[in-house]
């Protein structure tokens, strides 16, 4: 059975573990670079969870196989909306409903927390991401000219109204 739980400071350890394996492993995915992460202290990941809601899914807790963050207050187009970003999932987990397990809790603590609609950005080229978040309810804007920061194309999709999400 999926185990969820939010990584809070408490839990560096485990982000910082997750969080190097996904700019490793899927660098094109993320603004970071690895460089930027990967020999900074742990308070650094610490002070990351802070500031960020940030919830892990895996078979046994203290042990994440996915992640995913939110933030609030990013979007002058709508200040109720939420921004879902720093998904990943372990290549060995995925297809197991790890990643939505986790964003499915990003989205309740979203709700919880006021947001009325969610919003993220998935690289153009990540097909299987963009086939979860549409199960999921997200919906392409057709906003154009959206990259990352390495100039990777991405699609903007938006999940309106926010709900419950049904487990």
């Amino acid at each position: 059975m999926v185990q969820i739980w939010q990584l809070g400071p408490d839990r560096a350890a485990e982000w910082r573990d997750i969080r190097l394996a996904a700019l490793r492993l899927a660098p094109e995915a993320f603004d970071a670079e690895l460089s930027d992460w990967q020999d900074r202290p742990l308070i650094d990941f610490a002070d990351r969870l802070a500031e960020l809601p940030t919830f892990a899914a895996g078979d046994t807790r203290g042990t994440p196989l996915a992640v995913a963050s939110w933030g609030a207050g990013l979007d002058d187009r709508d200040p109720d909306r939420g921004w879902l970003f720093a998904v990943f999932c372990l290549p060995q987990a995925r297809g197991r409903g790890y990643a939505r397990a986790a964003i499915k809790a990003v989205m309740g603590d979203a709700l919880q927390q006021g947001a009325t609609s969610m919003g993220l950005n998935v690289v153009a080229s990540n097909l299987s991401a963009q086939r979860l978040y549409h199960r999921l309810g997200f919906r392409p804007t057709n906003r154009q000219g959206v990259t990352n920061a390495r100039g990777a194309p991405e699609i903007e999709m938006i999940l309106s109204p926010l709900s419950a999400p049904l487990w």
